[in-house]
């Protein structure tokens, strides 16, 4: 049953009304799913309006995330989704290395439920530890992401232009003026590395989580659970890395006084660590890859003038740093 409403994240404060429809329709695929009927539903933690609903609450009594979908789309999202959560299940089930476990598939493939992961988003933890502090809990990230990938690596053809045509097409729709012109120059920059990667016979692709950032990694008493796998994709390697990276960058979190193509040098150095990258994955692979994700987050256009110049820190000196490589 539907135990109370309390909407709290921004978006539900933005769209109050498709807030309570959605938690009006989740009650009602709850009492008409016997999968379901032991539910109970708690405040909305997420809401992107028209897409899907992240609702917390009860399964079996035990503490679960309801993924509602509001559309056909996010539906069939859903489906790959709970066929990759009971993959990597199979073997990060247990030990440091964990998923929020797959609870069920229900109400016609519109709900999926897993299990919530207690303890604490692995940004907010390292915000508030003092930056030598921070280093063991970033290569521990790093060492999920392995453990996630290793068992789907295998070594593919280099298919970089569709990654730079994406990427161009975000830079056109940067608002900033400041960082445009600067993120112009690093497609420029991402180019030349993909001509460079063009002459490599392969690189490292694998079953990728699709949205790595710290914030999808809980912290508890030395387990990790990843949380919000985006499903079945295989990708480069390097692309989860890229957004890890790049996601603390731009917003300043750091634990060394030096920047590795424009992201924190340790935490660079714990992914090269923690995947044996080699010196062309290192110089080339993982830089084009952080390129793509500093162009494809276009920022909003009222975004805080620090999370801008966070941006335009980190791209200035990674279209230095490969220039300094090619």
């Amino acid at each position: 049953m539907i135990a109370r409403m309390d909407i709290v994240t921004p978006h539900a404060q933005q769209h109050p009304d498709q807030a309570a429809a959605a938690l009006a329709h989740l009650s009602e695929l709850i009492a008409t799913d016997p999968a379901l009927q032991t539910a109970e539903v708690g405040r909305i933690l997420r809401l992107v309006p028209k897409r899907r609903a992240i609702v917390a609450g009860w399964l079996h009594g035990s503490p679960a995330v309801f993924r509602l979908s509001l559309h056909p789309d996010e539906t069939a999202g859903f489906a790959r989704q709970w066929k990759e959560l009971q993959r990597a299940q199979s073997f990060m089930a247990a030990g440091q290395h964990r998923i929020a476990a797959p609870l069920a598939l229900a109400a016609e493939g519109q709900v999926l439920v897993v299990s919530l992961a207690p303890g604490h988003p692995m940004l907010e933890l390292v915000w508030g530890l003092e930056p030598p502090e921070r280093l063991a809990h970033l290569r521990a990230a790093a060492q999920w992401l392995s453990c996630y990938q290793a068992p789907t690596t295998e070594h593919s053809p280099v298919l970089w232009k569709g990654w730079f045509k994406k990427a161009e097409a975000a830079l056109a729709r940067q608002t900033h003026a400041s960082l445009q012109e600067m993120e112009a120059r690093v497609l420029r920059r991402m180019k030349a590395l993909g001509r460079r990667l063009q002459e490599q016979e392969s690189w490292r692709t694998a079953i990728g989580h699709g949205d790595f950032h710290p914030n999808n990694l809980i912290v508890s008493e030395g387990v990790l659970n990843g949380i919000d796998l985006g499903g079945s994709s295989r990708i480069p390697i390097y692309k989860d890395m890229a957004r890890f990276l790049t996601h603390m960058a731009r917003r300043g979190t750091t634990i060394s006084s030096e920047r590795r193509f424009g992201v924190d040098a340790a935490t660079y150095a714990a992914f090269v660590d923690a995947f044996a990258l080699d010196r062309r994955e290192a110089e080339l692979c993982l830089p084009f890859m952080i390129c793509f994700e500093t162009l494809i987050r276009v920022e909003h256009p009222d975004m805080p003038p620090a999370r801008v110049n966070h941006a335009l820190t980190m791209a200035k000196a990674l279209q230095a740093d490969i220039k300094a490589v090619l």
